[in-house]
C-alpha cells in the first residue's frame, strides 16, 4: 500500500460509522437491545479511531472533518428518529438536533473562527444520551429529555455568545 491508500483508511472508518448507524437502528427497532448497544459502542469507537488515524497518517482534511461530523450527525439523527418512532422521545427533539447541526455548519462557514466550549462536546453528549436512553428504564427518559433540551439550549447560546464576543473583538 502506498501513502495515498493509507490516507483513505480514516474516511473508510468514518463511512463504517454511517453503515453502523443503520444497523443500530434496525437492531433497536427490532428489540435487540444488547446487540444495538454493541453496535452503538463500536460506532462511537470509530469516531475516536478515525480522528486518531487521520492525525497519525497525516491525512487530515477539510472534507474528512466534514465527513466525520456528518457521520456523527447521521448516527445521532437516526438514533433519535428511532427513539421517536418507538415513543421514547417526542419528534420535536429531532428538530432541536437538526437546528444545532445546521447552526454549526452555518457558523463554521464564517471567516471568524468560533471556539464554542459547550458545543464542542455536543456530539459526545448526544452519544452518551443515546447509550443512557437504551440502558435506563422508561421512567428515567423524561428526565433525560429535560437534560437533552437544556444542554441543547446551552449549546446554542454558547455558540452565539462565542460568535458575538469574537465579532466584537
Amino acid at each position: 500500500m502506498n501513502n495515498h491508500q493509507f490516507s483513505l483508511i480514516p474516511s473508510g472508518i468514518t463511512i463504517l460509522r454511517i453503515i453502523l448507524s443503520f444497523i443500530f437502528a434496525f437492531l433497536l427497532l427490532n428489540g435487540h437491545l444488547l446487540l444495538s448497544v454493541l453496535i452503538l459502542t463500536i460506532a462511537i469507537l470509530t469516531d475516536a479511531i478515525d480522528g486518531y488515524l487521520a492525525r497519525k497518517l497525516n491525512s487530515n482534511s477539510f472534507y474528512g472533518a466534514y465527513l466525520d461530523i456528518t457521520a456523527d450527525f447521521i448516527l445521532v439523527l437516526i438514533s433519535f428518529i428511532v427513539f421517536a418512532v418507538i415513543g421514547i422521545y417526542p419528534y420535536w427533539v429531532i428538530f432541536l438536533i437538526v437546528i444545532v447541526f445546521l447552526q454549526f455548519i452555518l457558523t463554521s462557514k464564517l471567516q471568524i473562527l468560533v471556539y464554542d466550549p459547550v458545543g464542542k462536546y455536543y456530539g459526545s453528549f448526544l452519544f452518551g444520551m443515546i447509550l443512557i436512553t437504551i440502558i435506563t428504564p422508561p421512567y428515567i427518559h423524561q428526565y433525560l429529555l429535560v437534560i437533552i433540551v437544556l444542554y441543547t439550549l446551552i449549546s446554542l447560546l454558547s455558540r452565539y455568545l462565542a460568535l458575538f464576543i469574537k465579532k466584537r473583538k
